[in-house]
């Protein structure tokens, strides 16, 4: 899962939220200096990746885009999740996705301080193209998949992805469903 799901699946605490937000961004054991709730959150990221990675739904995603994607798969269905995260909070109230991004970017321009310093840098980035509501149409979402492809060095079409989304989105759409059921239960929201 990417930014939106890893932020959706955090306590409402804001520091775990962001530990859990900036986890990609603190790499092996490099803790020293980190806020304890920042740790906190770093390591619930590490443990969703970890249910994420190795769920059988998430496998066959990842089957459907393998041919044409391969080592980056799991970054297409990642970004995937997250518009069908975004697509859902839509669906329960036109106010919930929005309420939740401005939850986030107010919880890190407030504890800036605490951020990872590798996360530093990207946050406002973030914050300035909307990522977490960028997510909610087949357009943001593109475009998210163009940056993450130059941030790569242009190693996979990233941005391609979206047409496959269009072409598989009931079959996506339904790994997803019972996917994030067990994702809520697992973290126990």
């Amino acid at each position: 899962m990417n930014f939106l799901a890893h932020s959706i699946l955090s306590p409402q605490k804001p520091l775990i939220m962001l530990g859990n937000l900036a986890g990609d961004f603190v790499k092996g054991n490099k803790m020293i200096g980190l806020h304890q709730n920042i740790i906190v959150g770093v390591k619930m990221h590490r443990s969703i990746d970890t249910f994420t990675d190795s769920h059988a739904l998430v496998k066959e995603a990842k089957g459907i885009v393998r041919s044409e994607f391969r080592l980056f798969s799991g970054v297409v269905i990642d970004m995937f999740w997250d518009y069908f995260v975004a697509n859902s909070m839509i669906e329960s109230g036109s106010d919930v996705l929005s309420n939740h991004i401005n939850y986030v970017y107010n919880s890190a321009n407030t504890n800036f301080n605490y951020l990872p310093e590798a996360f530093k840098p990207v946050f406002p980035y973030m914050e300035k193209h909307n990522w977490l509501g960028a997510y909610s149409t087949k357009e943001g979402l593109e475009s998210i998949m163009l940056q993450m492809r130059y941030r790569i060095g242009n190693k996979s079409p990233l941005d391609q992805a979206v047409r496959i989304l269009e072409m598989h989105e009931q079959e996506f759409q339904q790994l997803f469903n019972q996917f994030w059921k067990e994702a809520l239960k697992e973290f126990n929201y």
